[in-house]
């Protein structure tokens, strides 16, 4: 019987957005280097955020809302487009690209997190499924700028709608994934969409931090065979996420350039 790779699992406090990215692409560095094994992390975010891909454009009517305060901004070394992270449960995952859960490609790599994420859901008692676009829809482009406004090959949905979107970055030999498990509608609704749906629209009472937890853990162990042992940052992530935020994400410079695909 083969024994089942063991992962590290991350659970942090609510964090400003700077660091949460900050965090997902130390994390990225360390398993690169060999410092730190496979790592499943999840997390929230400390004030309503907006975060939105490497690729997108700043929208200029971002300017009104980034300068009033109300609303933090950030751009993210994945790609996709703009979410608001308010009231949600964050993922994000690292691993080896040549690992035989992921060695199909960026396809099957949203796939066999989608499965994880998928157990965790069921175990709540909720109904969702992996979506995959028809094939009149495939090689259509969204148009909008809004993460939610149509729905990727294998996100989850529910009742036909998107309620966990997720953006990935690659690297020849390991890739990072995070995503956005949506507890509950934003109050800025000029971040949300009639394609989304959050959980609490979905359960008779929103579960609390401790069984969300329990609930992705035990969906990611059971649905890609693994083991998840609790733990924590190293020194050295810890060390170059601080200094991401003070180069990276927290730099406007960094914030209104938009990365050449």
């Amino acid at each position: 019987m083969n024994s089942k790779t063991t992962w590290r699992l991350l659970s942090h406090l609510p964090q400003p957005p700077e660091m949460n990215m900050a965090i997902d692409e130390a994390i990225a560095t360390a398993f690169s280097k060999g410092q730190v094994p496979p790592t499943l992390r999840l997390y929230s975010w400390a004030v309503p955020s907006v975060s939105f891909g490497s690729f997108q454009k700043w929208e200029p009517e971002w300017d009104a809302l980034a300068a009033g305060g109300a609303l933090h901004f950030v751009r993210r070394m994945t790609g996709g487009r703009a979410l608001l992270h308010d009231r949600e449960l964050t993922y994000s995952v690292v691993a080896s690209t040549k690992d035989p859960l992921f060695a199909g490609g960026i396809k099957e790599t949203f796939y066999t997190i989608a499965k994880g994420l998928l157990a965790g859901l069921e175990s709540l008692g909720v109904e969702a499924e992996v979506y995959a676009p028809p094939r009149s829809q495939r090689l259509e482009r969204p148009s909008n700028s809004l993460c939610f406004a149509s729905t990727s090959w294998y996100e989850i949905t529910a009742q036909g709608k998107k309620l966990i979107g997720s953006a990935q970055r690659r690297w020849t030999k390991h890739f990072l994934q995070h995503g956005s498990l949506i507890l509950k509608k934003g109050s800025d609704r000029r971040f949300s969409s009639e394609n989304q749906i959050s959980l609490d629209a979905l359960l008779p009472l929103l579960p609390d931090d401790e069984t969300l937890f329990a609930a992705m853990k035990g969906g990611f162990e059971s649905a890609l065979s693994i083991n998840l042992e609790m733990g924590s940052l190293t020194p050295e992530e810890e060390e170059v996420a601080a200094r991401l935020v003070k180069e990276k994400y927290g730099n406007p410079a960094w914030t209104l350039r938009r990365e050449t695909p």
